[in-house]
């Protein structure tokens, strides 16, 4: 019998009873509309409970790839860093640095590619390390200050109205007011360490310094936080505070790629490793993007660099959550991938060199290799 034949047996027989319901005792009128009520009204879970038995179930959204969002080529060019919170930066063009912004030059940048650089907050003023001597440059206008001379290790706060510094820093009479912070060495056992590496927090409230054994957490005055121990192998390329202060993230390098992450906790006081990272960058409100080599490690035979058959570029929010990911095999001539995602969080930059390319040549001072990096500026806005 099929489920509509029944169910215009139960409207009939319900009609018929209907007609008879001014005779029916009054609690047999109650049990009768109740039962009414089961019969007539469906349970609000039917759907789902009929796909559960089903076996279905709701088929898991496709991660896209980086060619598969919204993105641009770059130039021929080697990606040199964002520079401040608003998505500009910088490419190193033969030579020549020059500011970018929503994939167009909007000025040429008057400093040396290879030199240190740190740029403000808004992204209009840069810092400029040549040497031991330290420049201010307006970006929009190509103006240069010499400002300081330092001795070891120093970072600018994102204002650019405090400087930590771990050695003597003279400051020339054109610098602007600057609030300087003494960033002290470490007396251990049998020996003296000097700060290798500092960098500021983007809000500008903590300090981190990167000593051969350790890695401390300062306030803003410079007093300690937290020190926590790590291994003297490698050197810090970049590091990024998380949004609540209490976390650092560094990436380490060192002579052979690929390098490793030193995730350091303040509450825990301890660091803890992750090997094998080729490229890591860390964005606004944590995105952090990666690249991973796959596979098992190649053997070393030699002192050449060692390459992985595929690498893995992937975006990831704060919680771990995968946005977006590629796999690369380098057979393909590309290979030395990086990653650097944007401040805002809105954009992401790839880049890799490419062996295929007409006029591609390495080697030390060769123009010829600038025309193996290769790049997208990719929208993570979708």
């Amino acid at each position: 019998m099929t489920m509509f034949s029944i169910c215009s047996n139960i409207i009939s027989f319900s009609l018929v009873l209907l007609s008879m319901l001014g005779s029916f005792p009054q609690a047999l009128r109650a049990v009768y509309l109740f039962v009414c009520a089961i019969l007539f009204v469906p349970p609000a879970s039917a759907g789902p409970a009929i796909a559960q038995e089903s076996g279905q179930s709701p088929r898991p959204t496709p991660v896209p790839t980086f060619e598969s969002l919204p993105h641009t080529a770059l130039p021929t060019a080697r990606f040199y860093g964002w520079c401040g919170q608003h998505d500009r930066y910088l490419l190193d063009e033969n030579g020549a640095v020059n500011a970018y912004e929503a994939g167009n030059k909007i000025a040429a940048v008057a400093i040396s590619p290879g030199n240190p650089y740190q740029c403000s907050s808004d992204g209009r003023q840069l810092i400029n390390i040549h040497g031991q001597h330290v420049f201010m440059v307006d970006i929009a206008s190509g103006g240069s200050q010499w400002i300081a001379s330092y001795d070891r290790a120093i970072a600018f706060s994102p204002d650019f109205k405090s400087v930590a510094s771990s050695g003597p820093l003279e400051l020339k009479p054109q610098a602007p007011e600057l609030r300087v912070v003494q960033v002290k060495d470490k007396r251990t056992v049998g020996q003296t360490q000097r700060p290798e590496w500092i960098k500021w927090s983007a809000n500008g409230s903590r300090i981190v310094v990167v000593y051969p054994t350790s890695v401390d957490i300062l306030d803003r005055n410079g007093v300690s936080i937290a020190s926590m121990t790590k291994s003297p192998a490698g050197w810090v390329k970049d590091g990024w505070f998380e949004d609540d202060q209490r976390v650092v993230t560094l990436f380490m390098e060192t002579e052979q790629p690929p390098g490793s992450i030193l995730k350091c906790s303040v509450a825990e006081k301890k660091c803890l490793a992750r090997p094998r990272i080729e490229s890591i960058s860390i964005g606004g409100r944590g995105i952090v993007g990666t690249i991973i080599p796959l596979g098992k490690p190649p053997v070393r035979v030699d002192d050449s660099i060692l390459l992985s058959k595929e690498y893995a570029a992937e975006i990831r929010n704060a919680n771990s959550r995968l946005l977006v990911r590629q796999v690369f095999p380098i057979k393909t001539g590309r290979w030395s991938f990086r990653i650097a995602v944007s401040p805002s969080e809105r954009q992401s930059i790839l880049t890799w060199n490419d062996d295929n390319q007409p006029g591609c040549v390495y080697g030390e001072g060769s123009a010829g290799v600038y025309k193996c990096r290769q790049g997208m500026l990719v929208d993570l806005t979708r």
